[in-house]
């Protein structure tokens, strides 16, 4: 998705934020517009297709990345 194209419907209807959505209330919420009022997941880009409503979520923190390495299980 990063290069603009969906790769669940190929369509080049994506776009993109830096914290987009947040987190609460049962359920995950996205940012319309600036007025939103709950906390953003900080740290973190969304990417959402809006043909196929398909999304993507990136870290772009270091740390947390680094973070992740020791507190996760790798996988393979």
């Amino acid at each position: 998705m990063k290069d603009g194209t969906c790769p669940k419907c190929n369509s080049a209807t994506v776009y993109s934020r830096l914290n987009g959505m947040s987190l609460g209330d049962g359920g995950i919420h996205v940012y319309i517009s600036s007025e939103w009022a709950s906390k953003a997941v900080r740290g973190s880009r969304h990417y959402i297709c809006t043909t196929c409503g398909y999304f993507e979520v990136y870290i772009e923190d270091k740390a947390k990345l680094e973070a992740v390495t020791k507190d996760w299980t790798k996988i393979g």
